[in-house]
This record gives C-alpha cells, structure tokens and sequence, in this order.
C-alpha cells in the first residue's frame, strides 16, 4: 500500500507538460478543496448541534466586517507575480511582504476602533469583541511566507495541500473542543485565529524563501499596476457576494444571517469547489499560453467541459436533497433554511460555469473586462434587494442573487468569446449536455422522494444521492454513445495522469 501511495505521488508530482502539469495541478486542487470544504462542513454539522444559528450569525458578523476590509485593502500582489512572464520572481517578494504586512496591521487597528460602530450598525452588542479578536487574521496572514505564491505560480499545489488542509484540521479540532466545552461562539473564533496560527508556521516550514526588510518602490508600482484591477475585482466581489450577507445581518435578524450563510454554504459547496479548482488551476496554466489563442480556446472549452459535467448535477442534487438533509444532519432547527438553500444551489450552478471566464481574463491580461462585469452584477443586485426583501423575506434576497446570475450570462459569453475566438454554438455544445443531464437527474430524485419515501431519515438521504448518482452516469452514458459528448474520455485523462 505504501508502494503505491508513494508511486501516485511521484507522478502526481512528475511534471511535464503545461497540460499535464494542469491536470496533476486539478487533482491536487481537488483533494486541497475537498479537504478543505469536508473539514469546514463537518465543523458546521458538529457545531450547529452544539451553537445556535445567532452565534452563526454572530461570527457571521465579524466575518463579514474583516472580509470588508480585506477586499477593500486587498493588493493583489500574488496575481500579479502568477501573470508575471517570469519564473522566478523572487526580488519582488521582500517588498510584497513589507505591504502584506503593514495592510495586516491597518486592518488590525481599523477593526479594533470600528468594531463598536459595527455592532451598532448590525444590532449586536456581543458582535464587538468578536470584530476585535477576528481583526488579527489578516496580520497573521500578511507575516506568512510570501513564497507560498510559487505554489499556484508553479502549478507545485502537492504543498499547499500541507498548508491548506492542516490549518483547517486545526480549526475543526479547536472549534470543537471549545464548543463542546463552553457551548459558547468563542469556540468558531478561537478555531480560526488557531487555523491561521498554524498556516503562518506552515509556510515557513514548506518554503525554503525568508523574507528581509527590503523595499523597493519601483516593485511596488509594478505589481500593483497589476494588482489594482484586483482590489477593484475583490471590492465588486464582496460587495455582490458578502453584500447580501450583510444586508440580510442589518435588515432582519442574527439568527436570519446564521440560516442564510449556512444555507449558502452548503447549498454551495459543491459548486464553491468546483469554481475554486478551476479558476486556481486555470489561472496559471492559461496564463502560460496566453499568446496562443488555439490552444487558449481548447483549455478553455476543456475546462467548460470537465467543471459542468461535475458541477452542474451536484448543484441540482443539492437542490433535490436539501429537505432531507436539513432535517437529518442539521435538525428540525434549521427547518427554515431549506428553500434558501434550494434556490441557492441553483444560483450555485450558474457560478460553475461563470467562474471559468475570470481565468481567462486573467490570464490574457484583461482583469479589467472581469470588474466591468462584476460592477453590472452588483448594480443589479443593489437595485433589487431592498424591494425583494421587504415583500418576500429572506427568500427574496435568494431569488435575487439567483437572478442576478441568469441575467449575467448573455453579457459574459459577449465579451468572452471574442477573446478566444469562438462561437455561440461550439461554447453551447460544451453545456447543453450536462444541463440536461442535471435537470432530468433533478426531476428523478424529487419524484422518489414525493412519490415514494413517506418520512425523513438517513436511509431515505443516502438512498436519494445514490439514485442522483446512478441516474446522471447513466444518463450522460446514453448521452455519450449517440452523440459527441465526451464524458468517459474526460475522466480517463485524468486517470492517465494517475
């Protein structure tokens, strides 16, 4: 056994070509989210039968409140040494660390004085000291090690799966070892600021890179020449992904943010992991063949392919398993998060394929197209929540972030397409299949469920993923023999790099 676990690492780690390289990359990507996400759902299902949904909505307060001002102050620097045309990009590292650092310690004292503010403004006393505490995640964070960029850059993701998934372990094991203890919100602070302890020390010991005090302005400019298209990118990107968060928080209740930001979690996961090994892999691999617009084109229509075949049918399972899964892992005291999460896993479904295009843009050095478009979807989003709130609840923020992915679309594929040079209908061909697919699977498993299993339970649940499962291979199976769909091949590829 250990011949073989040591024989699958060394070809996942052998090199090769940018393709190959890709592909190895995905896999690690892969296990890195799967691991990631698996650990944060298992910390949320453990926790949510310890806590109540307000001390989610607690911490959701103080999460939202740093996250602002980390995507608000967010330099970009590590993007812009990814695009960078050279491999080794060392001499600009000591002066992306000096920056990280100094933004760390703003936000530390920004968080620490607007913390009372903030608590006010959300109607939550106790939401204060938890600002506060939260507020050094972003100083750790900026002491780490700034060569743990190499690890996307390179496409040398075998490392970050250290760094990633033993931080999140850590988090798991504290915030549950304090919950069960105390019961008290505590528990979800003290798990992340352990987690990002761990990760700080973790950078230092996978990298052989120590950083200096050395400054160099020219550096600066150059990378934030670069990065400042991400600053705008992560501010449009808060504001229509955490933006909802926070008007929900200041709009209803704690307890009303705690049932959307876990619903959204776990309606979400599957397509969160699906979009985060994509545009994670993508970014640097098209960035490598960034001149050559065929083989841009094919990388893209393949990327398409493999993270709709996948994400589109989890997005619908979720959709169709959500009574079941509410009610059995969560408990009846989360009843009211099932129609969030079902038209958020739909929401979900459109990111799978959006998420692709930023990749792209990325890539080919256009970051620009990639905020125009996100600044359309947060104009459309700030026009519609207000109303859809005050006449149909919490619902309606759902149904609005839903729609403000559907009308997104047209205007994506517009400005994407010319930059590969495709069409409409080749771009369809790599969707339509396992759009199709996913619905017929979503309509197979809501008929079992109202038309067969008369009670909630965990044989019922497993029984639905099963048939979920069983009815899209089969169905795409049958697609693929009669049509072009290449849905077998998709996976060999990958077991050939294995």
């Amino acid at each position: 056994m250990l011949e073989l676990l040591r024989s699958i690492y060394e070809r996942l780690t052998a090199g090769g070509s940018t393709a190959e390289q890709a592909v190895q990359s995905g896999i690690w990507v892969t296990g890195i989210n799967v691991g990631d996400r698996v650990l944060q759902l298992l910390k949320v299902v453990i926790l949510a039968r310890l806590l109540s949904p307000a001390a989610f909505g607690l911490l959701g307060i103080a999460l939202l409140a740093i996250t602002a001002l980390r995507q608000f102050s967010k330099l970009g620097f590590d993007e812009a040494l990814i695009q960078h045309e050279d491999e080794d990009v060392d001499e600009y590292l000591n002066t992306a660390w000096i920056m990280k650092t100094i933004r760390g310690a703003i936000i530390v004292i920004i968080a620490f004085l607007a913390a009372p503010y903030l608590a006010v403004f959300f109607g939550e006393p106790q939401a204060e000291s938890l600002i506060r505490t939260i507020g050094f995640s972003p100083l750790i964070l900026g002491l780490q090690n700034p060569a743990v960029m190499y690890f996307r850059k390179n496409l040398n993701f075998h490392r970050e799966f250290v760094y990633q998934v033993g931080g999140r372990l850590v988090d798991l094991v504290v915030a549950a070892a304090i919950a069960f203890v105390s019961g008290s919100v505590w528990a979800l602070v003290a798990g992340i600021i352990a987690m990002n302890l761990v990760k700080l020390v973790i950078s230092y010991g996978i990298h052989e890179y120590r950083p200096r005090i050395e400054f160099n302005l020219e550096y600066a400019k150059e990378m934030f020449g670069f990065g400042k298209w991400m600053l705008l990118s992560a501010i449009l990107m808060f504001l229509y992904r955490q933006g909802d968060d926070a008007f929900v928080g200041w709009f209803f209740t704690a307890s009303a943010l705690g049932f959307y930001q876990i619903g959204y979690r776990f309606s979400n996961a599957p397509a969160t992991e699906v979009t985060q090994i994509i545009s994670r892999v993508a970014f640097p691999a098209f960035s490598k063949v960034q001149d050559d617009v065929d083989r841009l084109r094919a990388g893209y229509f393949r990327v398409v392919q493999l993270s709709t075949t996948v994400g589109f049918p989890m997005a619908a399972g979720i959709a169709a398993v959500t009574p079941q899964f509410v009610r059995v892992v969560l408990g009846n005291q989360w009843g009211p998060m099932i129609p969030l999460m079902q038209v958020l896993a739909v929401a979900g479904g459109l990111r799978v394929f959006a998420a692709n295009s930023g990749a792209v843009f990325k890539a080919v050095g256009r970051p620009d197209l990639d905020v125009r478009l996100q600044a359309v979807k947060t104009a459309t989003i700030a026009l519609a929540i207000f109303p859809a709130a005050e006449h149909f609840g919490v619902p309606g923020v759902a149904f609005v972030i839903l729609g403000s992915g559907i009308i997104m679309q047209p205007l994506l594929i517009y400005i994407l397409l010319p930059l590969i040079e495709a069409t409409v209908t080749e771009l369809i061909r790599q969707l339509i299949y396992p759009l199709l697919g996913s619905v017929l699977m979503f309509l197979f498993v809501t008929g079992i469920d109202k038309y067969i299993f008369a009670q909630t339970g965990l044989f019922e649940m497993t029984a639905l993923i099963g048939a979920g499962v069983m009815s899209y291979t089969l169905i795409m199976l049958v697609t693929e023999r009669y049509t072009e769909l290449e849905f077998l091949q998709l996976f060999r590829s990958i077991k050939q790099v294995i």
